[in-house]
């Protein structure tokens, strides 16, 4: 009888410790986080935003037209600022989401293609700094960027456009 009970001690012990090897294997793999290719969370800063655009001055008229745009100062790295083809305002962080912290992650207008792309211009032309592309709203088309871009809130009270965070 004292030999059932060691050997049932034993069993325990054993499954006990297989038990304790899956929950370190889960926590060690559980705790991955949500973040660009090289490991690190996609951080963009929060930058205080409040600008008011009137809609009727000369410099943003081209604002009351479908797919009329201005690049604003303001946010992070700058504000995309879109009247877009469903008659909605959207303003959206010109900081790309796939390595933000990179100096030329930064979203410029293609307007051939209708699309926000990530890279920067200079003397001699255009430098892409990834292969990322955003629709004019922000949203992700194509990576390795995992995420849409960040977007600020935007109302309208008549001719005034407010964005605001």
């Amino acid at each position: 009888m004292p030999g059932i009970m060691v050997e049932k001690q034993v069993k325990d012990f054993i499954t006990m410790r297989k038990l304790i090897v899956l929950l370190s294997i889960f926590m060690a793999f559980g705790g991955c986080n949500d973040g660009d290719p090289n490991g690190k969370k996609v951080y963009i800063p929060d930058v205080p935003v409040n600008i008011t655009l009137n809609l009727d001055l000369p410099s943003n008229m081209h604002l009351n037209n479908l797919g009329g745009f201005s690049l604003l100062t303001g946010g992070h790295r700058g504000i995309f600022l879109v009247h877009h083809f469903d008659d909605a305002f959207y303003a959206v962080e010109r900081t790309c989401t796939y390595i933000p912290d990179s100096a030329c992650a930064v979203i410029q207008v293609d307007t051939s293609n209708i699309q926000l792309r990530c890279g920067t211009y200079n003397t001699q032309g255009y430098d892409q700094c990834c292969q990322s592309l955003f629709s004019y709203d922000g949203s992700l088309l194509q990576g390795p960027a995992q995420y849409s871009l960040k977007r600020y809130n935007v109302s309208r009270n008549g001719n005034l456009l407010s964005i605001y965070n």
